[in-house]
């Protein structure tokens, strides 16, 4: 009996996840599958402190819109450069409570999640960072992902905080020498090197130490590292030094730090890898768009959703979900159409990339689409049973 053809593609390619060239993997904290691509494209998503303002506060609504669009954008994996949580101060069962509270908000997503460790993650105690490291591993590592390698460090450890020193510099050294060859190398970390707000490190909020963090940079010019990507400071920055790309994102719903017009709004980031290419779209919140136009509960037969991007840039979506009555793979069609501002209407491309089977005679269909900045489009599915 032919059914569903593209979950069993979908779990053919999960086969073939590959494990880090690592002897520290860093691992991702939700049960989404990691699945290699299968060319030299693919694209990854990158945001940082977004956790609540207090210890007895929830997170801020942009949080879970953020994620929202992230999981509907679908990167091959969302990497948070740090500060999930609070942290700080209170009993040790609430600092438990906070990271079970934070779980809770990603296990949903249907991609990959990583969270780099900030100073809010181990809340300034040996204790805490002994817990954190039972529950989601190594607090420094890498791992290898299609033509690149990505590196994760922790600004934050006990008693170094501020610096990359001792162990932790030795484990880089040795892991950027053997990864020399990938095709692209990322550096991840919660601390910047290069501060927006403290450029000579003099207030020792962000980097403290500026000896070593000008021996860090030239580790990366060394090794052609192609982009560090930090937060801790709450706004976006980049800046360019000897080739290397240093951004700060710290815009993913924490009180902000500075005015708009100097790098304080709310913000994700997009990169889009092509061989030896990245391409970096900063994404404001709540520029995308899903209007329910009919169906979509599991029951009828036709679904109609309209999406919009109001954002500047062009946005591949790969996970506009309908929810539909169950059926084989080749009974479900179909068709997108592109309005113009003035009404105008034409064909549109989509297409079906995976269904799953929610074993209640209903099953999720995920579509892929690409709008352009400003577009609209609706998407029309059909299931013929």
């Amino acid at each position: 009996m032919k059914k569903f053809i593209l979950i069993a593609v979908f779990i053919i390619l999960s086969a073939g996840i590959s494990s880090a060239v690592s002897d520290k993997p860093f691992t991702y904290l939700n049960t989404a599958a990691l699945i290699q691509p299968s060319t030299g494209e693919f694209t990854f998503a990158v945001f940082g402190d977004f956790r609540p303002s207090r210890r007895d506060r929830p997170y801020s609504e942009a949080f879970p819109k953020m994620l929202d669009e992230m999981n509907l954008i679908s990167p091959s994996f969302i990497l948070s450069v740090g500060d999930a949580y609070y942290g700080y101060g209170g009993s040790f069962q609430r600092f438990k409570n906070e990271i079970d509270y934070f779980l809770s908000k990603i296990k949903s997503l249907d991609t990959p999640f990583f969270n780099v460790i900030g100073n809010h993650e181990t809340g300034g105690t040996l204790e805490r960072e002994n817990y954190i490291k039972e529950r989601f591993g190594n607090l420094y590592g890498s791992f290898d992902y299609g033509n690149s390698h990505f590196i994760m460090l922790n600004t934050d450890e006990i008693g170094k905080e501020g610096t990359i020193k001792g162990e932790q510099l030795k484990w880089l050294e040795k892991d950027i020498e053997a990864n020399r060859s990938a095709e692209n190398i990322f550096v991840f970390m919660h601390r910047p090197l290069f501060s927006a707000l403290d450029t000579e490190t003099a207030k020792g909020k962000s980097f403290k130490d500026k000896s070593n963090r000008d021996y860090l940079h030239r580790l990366f010019k060394r090794y052609n590292v192609k982009a560090v990507f930090a937060g801790h400071e709450h706004l976006f920055s980049e800046t360019v030094k000897d080739g290397i790309r240093y951004f700060i994102s710290g815009g993913g719903g924490s009180p902000l730090y500075q005015a708009p017009s100097k790098g304080g709004f709310l913000h994700y980031l997009i990169i889009k890898v092509k061989d030896k290419g990245a391409a970096i779209d900063v994404m404001a919140p709540y520029n995308l768009h899903i209007r329910n136009i009919s169906g979509n509960d599991g029951f009828e037969l036709r679904a109609e959703i309209e999406v919009a991007n109001t954002s500047y840039a062009d946005i591949y979506i790969r996970n506009l979900s309908f929810k539909m009555p169950r059926a084989d793979a080749d009974k479900y069609r179909i068709k997108a159409t592109g309005i113009s501002t003035r009404g105008q209407t034409k064909e549109h491309e989509a297409k079906i990339i995976r269904i799953k089977d929610n074993g209640d005679g209903t099953a999720t269909v995920s579509i892929e689409t690409h709008l352009q900045k400003n577009e609209l489009v609706r998407v029309v599915l059909e299931a013929d049973i």
